[in-house]
């Protein structure tokens, strides 16, 4: 395993200490890997019948829940049939397991017992549980005013919990200065290099699920874009691999108040506008990866666009209506899913895919409040 930077193509051998480049960028796994139905292990019916895929052996998985495939569930919007990809039945609810196992397991190979990280809600959920579960000490940084569900969850994994008032990014500069702080190693969803690397397990189980074919689309909310990052790897893996013959194409959804990638990949100057709203957990004003997730997007010939919080709203009750409890963030990716297929960008009778991102556990008062209000 070689560490690269995608901007200025240094390499570096892995050290738990290094989360980014010298030149300032996030740093990747060297993109080495290929993979193909020969590589399943077809007795193991977790996310590590694919690691093959990935930078650690299976040998060396020490802190599992045993990840089990997640649900790819049928539903409508309108009158057209899609897929939800279930992974708000992750084991802390979220589809940051995937790449919080990944990161956890690899600092257990080092010897690592502390850790911190900066989050919205779900990836301090997701690492406070997988700390726990490996016996490791935990340290949560998240914003001021986070949804309560979230960080009753953290704190009973056994983290501490600390409430940062301010911007996302003063969040995060807290978590990095952890190591000095709290003597913990900073393992920030939005920055380490092995994060992607369990997320990418999501692309892999989509194609299983899909009897072994890649879906036309695949539509994820996007905040720091880890969704999409691990996607884009793993399709491109089974591409490589032969596997596959095309690559979906990828589409990101954004709020109206906070849409940097819609604006990049538009060429348009980012402009943050209103950060209400109900998609708490896409919040974030400037991806660490934008550059390099907004040349995916545009390689696989999909997009980004903004949805307000009317639709997100709609989106919410739809999929509740259909038997789906989602966190808000998640609604994000069906009502994106219906504004593509007013537009004619995706068309029925394609394989569509839309990730559930988080529990609508994670965010009951907000729930609950849209109930009041109806």
């Amino acid at each position: 395993m070689i560490f690269i930077c995608m901007h200025c193509s240094k390499e570096y051998v892995p050290d738990p200490l290094l989360i980014r480049c010298e030149c300032g960028c996030a740093l990747w796994v060297k993109p080495e890997k290929s993979f193909s139905k020969s590589d399943i292990i077809t007795d193991d019916l977790t996310m590590w019948r694919y690691s093959k895929a990935y930078p650690l052996d299976k040998e060396s998985i020490e802190v599992s829940f045993n990840e089990t495939i997640t649900p790819l569930a049928p539903l409508k919007i309108g009158n057209v049939n899609i897929l939800a990809k279930m992974d708000s039945l992750m084991p802390t609810g979220s589809f940051k397991d995937r790449g919080a196992a990944m990161v956890v397991n690899y600092l257990n190979t080092q010897g690592i017992r502390s850790v911190s990280e900066d989050s919205s809600g779900n990836g301090g959920s997701a690492y406070a549980g997988y700390a726990a579960k490996g016996n490791f000490d935990c340290n949560i940084f998240v914003p001021a005013g986070t949804s309560l569900a979230k960080t009753v969850q953290t704190r009973f994994y056994g983290a501490r919990c600390f409430e940062i008032e301010g911007s996302r990014e003063d969040v995060a500069q807290a978590a990095m200065n952890s190591i000095e702080t709290h003597d913990s190693y900073y393992v920030g969803h939005n920055w380490h290099p092995l994060f992607i690397e369990g997320v990418k397990s999501i692309a892999y189980e989509i194609w299983e699920q899909c009897g072994y074919r890649a879906p036309d689309n695949f539509i994820a909310p996007a905040g720091n874009g880890s969704l999409l990052a691990g996607a884009y790897t793993g399709f491109q893996e089974l591409l490589k691999g032969g596997a596959i013959e095309k690559m979906p194409r990828l589409f990101g959804i954004q709020t109206e108040g906070i849409q940097p990638f819609v604006q990049q990949f538009n060429d348009e100057n980012i402009e943050i506008g209103s950060t209400d709203t109900l998609a708490e957990g896409i919040k974030i004003q400037r991806s660490s990866r934008i550059d390099e997730i907004v040349d995916f997007v545009r390689q696989s010939n999909g997009g980004f666009i903004s949805v307000n919080e009317s639709q997100i709203e709609e989106a919410l009750r739809s999929m509740g209506q259909q038997g789906f409890f989602i966190e808000p963030t998640s609604a994000t990716a069906f009502a994106g899913i219906k504004i593509l297929l007013d537009s004619g960008d995706i068309e029925d009778g394609q394989i569509t895919v839309g990730v559930i991102t988080g529990n609508g556990l994670k965010a009951t008062n907000t729930l609950q409040t849209l109930l009041v209000n109806c």
